[in-house]
């Protein structure tokens, strides 16, 4: 009898967790890549000379204006990417919001436009933050990596 109740018990719990399990899934995961991200860091890894002397700080050179730096960028389910230009629009004329692709596999995640792909590597997500690295990002002209961080809005 107390083999059976054990037994009873165990099977109980395996069907609960099972549950859990299955209820569970990406748009649920704190951790996963979907949802509205905001860029809030880059750093140049080794530093980089843009012409005015070796520099770590990358994120005031490709967001030196105020209405780039409240740019959203927001992944649905579907595969799809939103690029929101956010309260303040550096041009008036642009659309308040774009879209492209991205792939996400292993530790790359793959920005894909009409134009180029833009491949972030080693790619780290926690509840609240998404970094990666891009490699090489002016070309092979000018190598220069980019560790990117981005902020769960």
């Amino acid at each position: 009898m107390k083999k059976l109740k054990l037994f009873s018990m165990a099977l109980l719990l395996v069907a609960g967790g099972m549950v859990l399990i299955t209820a569970c899934n990406k748009k649920d995961d704190p951790a996963s890549i979907l949802g509205t991200w905001k860029v809030t860091g880059a750093v140049f890894n080794p530093a980089f000379n843009p012409g005015t002397g070796l520099t770590t700080d990358a994120y005031s050179l490709m967001f030196a204006q105020p209405c780039s730096q409240d740019d959203l960028v927001i992944f649905q389910d579907n595969g799809t990417l939103i690029n929101d230009e956010g309260a303040l629009k550096c041009d008036s004329l642009s659309p308040q919001q774009s879209t492209d692709n991205y792939t996400f596999s292993g530790t790359t995640l793959s920005i894909i436009s009409t134009t180029d792909t833009t491949n972030l590597i080693n790619v780290s997500i926690t509840s609240s933050t998404l970094s990666g690295t891009i490699i090489n990002i002016f070309g092979s002209s000018t190598p220069a990596n980019v560790d990117m961080t981005l902020t769960r809005q």
